[in-house]
């Protein structure tokens, strides 16, 4: 596997920070009069406003394409592609290649939030009233993490395929940003009736998905598979033609 690797890309760190600087910007810091207790959820519930703000939103794409989306230009480029070819079969380099790309952006979040947590419990660990763990706050919480990651998930999937048939880092980075953004816009302004279109809906839920959300976990599984098989397609025809 490329987890190794992946460890020791300087994007893989740049994206942690980038998102974790998003995560900080979108925080509606509440206003604290002198002598308030605050609430033991507080550090719960400022990550995950947070993480439903316009800062991540926008920061998404870029922080998941990141970490491993050029992966397959680099190694073309430095001629190790060969080298790795040699060592492994085709087949097995396809499915380290595809699953560590998909989840490369889906873990930069999750340490970006998790610093993020960290944060807000140290800054606000002496004014809060006894420390627990509120299980709604948490599974509200876990809910949104989920969603973001798989959102992450497919982003960084979408920047791999770009960067197979592009040929170019930059169409790896601001191709899926660009997709991003247009799906927004085209939501807002012209097909508000299509909220499925919209990934500000994806990471933020607010008309009806069925039972539980089923609909939107349905439609989020499904982009993360599809970015992944799309991956695996173009990567297999690509290391064939050559």
């Amino acid at each position: 596997m490329d987890f190794n690797r992946l460890f020791h890309e300087k994007n893989f760190y740049l994206s942690i920070l980038l998102a974790l600087a998003s995560i900080l910007i979108g925080t509606a810091w509440p206003s604290i009069p002198p002598g308030t207790v605050l609430p033991s959820d507080i550090s719960f519930s400022l990550l995950e406003s947070a993480l439903q703000s316009k800062a991540v939103l926008f920061a998404l794409p870029v922080a998941a394409a990141l970490p491993f989306g050029d992966a397959y230009l680099k190694e073309r480029q430095w001629n190790y592609l060969r080298f790795l070819l040699i060592r492994q079969s085709r087949g097995t380099y396809c499915q380290s290649r595809i699953l560590v790309t998909a989840v490369s952006g889906p873990l930069a979040w999750f340490f970006a939030a998790c610093l993020a947590l960290l944060f807000f419990f140290l800054t606000f660990f002496t004014r809060k009233s006894v420390s627990t763990w509120p299980p709604d706050c948490l599974f509200s919480l876990l809910a949104m993490s989920a969603r973001l990651f798989l959102c992450a998930s497919f982003l960084s999937s979408l920047s791999a395929v770009c960067a197979v048939l592009g040929g170019s880092a930059y169409l790896a980075f601001g191709l899926p940003f660009l997709l991003w953004y247009s799906c927004i816009i085209l939501r807002e302004r012209y097909l508000e009736s299509l909220y499925y279109l919209d990934p500000s809906e994806w990471l933020s839920p607010q008309n009806d998905w069925g039972t539980v959300q089923t609909g939107l976990w349905i439609l989020l599984v499904s982009l993360a598979l599809l970015g992944a098989a799309a991956h695996r397609m173009v990567l297999e025809r690509k290391l064939t033609e050559s």
